[in-house]
């Protein structure tokens, strides 16, 4: 068949945002994990109709932005669920207005299903359940038919907030038909790139192990040690008791290979998206340098760096009217936009793939995650031992 429809010729071309498959009208696309973990759309030729819908909906191959920020703010949410959020709780603000006035709300979430933690992109509409979309997960979420869903709520009038990564809000957008709908409010984050979920399972595993106990759930970044990148394990024991873990970053082989660059999907490193042009209506993401770029909030105690700092570009007439009407409780100062993408290095170009990466993902795809944390820890045991000593220190003072 010389005819058949070709979604990429290389992986570098493909974001995995998912557009494509939700946009068939046969369902012949679905998405399946490489030999990494990785996924990429692989299409059913038996039921293939060869409309080309899927290669006119793929945004990532046939990017054209030319949205630029209009303002810039430092932003921290006035209420203590600040501390649910991973820095200055501006989603969760504007999320939580949002369900209160009838809204519903769609962003990642890690679900325990049959023993495994997945990422996923859902939708909520009561406020107690808005803990689960906050957070930051280092991993690409499966976004399922969230499109489709986010569609039919649009078109009913229902106001929707929609988050995740750039390529993400690309792919809804170009899904809707890049219509202006009012009543959608775009949120992207500043993305470093993404691991998959895959790795991130054996991972899980690997943490099991050593501590044996089940890990039932986890979050990447806790507050309990102030704002940073910290995490925290939730175990269960033989006996069914509940116990929480601090997983350090500096101590995480995971982590480590996630801010080295080492694990992200092949279009990470030369993404479209990592740039001043944005594609949602507001980019949220940690206000790091906020010492260097606004001491006076610091001196005056406008912001608290303990409970976190968010920077917020505002892309859009959309997002400032948004900001205006939903932003009760947030606190926003005005600052430049230079100046958060200073310390942001993804809205400047892409991340640098790290220079072990091959080696890492051949060894994760020859023997599993449990050769990757050998060869780490082999790598780095000196450091490792001064960076455990370190944090041992650092917690006790923060408790005594």
């Amino acid at each position: 068949m010389n005819d058949k429809i070709v979604l990429f010729e290389n992986k570098k071309e493909c974001c995995g945002c998912s557009a494509c498959m939700n946009i068939c009208p046969k369902d012949a696309i679905t998405m399946v994990a490489d030999e990494r973990g990785f996924i990429y759309p692989k299409i059913d030729y038996e039921k293939c109709i060869k409309c080309k819908l899927c290669k006119k909906v793929c945004a990532y191959q046939n990017y054209n932005v030319k949205t630029f920020p209009i303002e810039a703010y430092v932003g921290v949410w006035d209420n203590n669920k600040i501390l649910n959020s991973a820095s200055g709780g501006v989603f969760g603000c504007l999320a939580t207005n949002i369900i209160s006035d009838g809204g519903i709300v769609y962003g990642a979430s890690m679900e325990n299903i049959n023993g495994n933690l997945e990422v996923m992109h859902i939708g909520v509409e009561t406020l107690d359940k808005l803990h689960k979309l906050q957070g930051s997960k280092y991993i690409q979420s499966n976004i399922n038919s969230i499109y489709e869903e986010v569609k039919i709520n649009l078109k009913t009038g229902r106001k929707v907030l929609f988050s995740g990564t750039p390529c993400q809000i690309h792919g809804l957008n170009s899904y809707i038909g890049n219509k202006d709908y009012e009543n959608l409010l775009t949120i992207d984050i500043i993305c470093h790139g993404v691991p998959n979920v895959m790795m991130f399972q054996d991972y899980i595993r690997v943490i099991e192990k050593k501590l044996n106990n089940k890990v039932k759930k986890f979050k990447f970044r806790d507050k309990k040690l102030g704002w940073g990148l910290n995490g925290i394990a939730e175990l269960e024991d033989k006996k069914g008791q509940i116990k929480k873990k601090i997983i350090y970053a500096g101590e995480s082989s995971y982590y480590k290979l996630f801010l080295k660059s080492e694990i992200y999907r092949e279009n990470c490193y030369s993404c479209k998206y990592a740039n001043l042009n944005r594609v949602s209506d507001i980019t949220i993401g940690d206000y790091w340098g906020i010492e260097e770029e606004h001491s006076e909030l610091i001196s005056n105690k406008k912001v608290n760096k303990f409970k976190g700092i968010s920077g917020v570009l505002v892309n859009t007439l959309n997002g400032k009217l948004y900001i205006n009407n939903y932003s009760k409780q947030l606190n926003l100062y005005p600052t430049e936009i230079e100046k958060i993408a200073r310390h942001n290095e993804q809205l400047v170009k892409p991340s640098k793939e790290g220079c072990n990466r091959d080696l890492i993902l051949s060894l994760y795809e020859k023997n599993g995650y449990d050769d990757v944390e050998r060869w780490y820890n082999r790598k780095n045991a000196l450091k490792l031992i001064l960076i455990k000593l370190k944090n041992r220190i650092k917690y006790m003072k923060n408790f005594i």
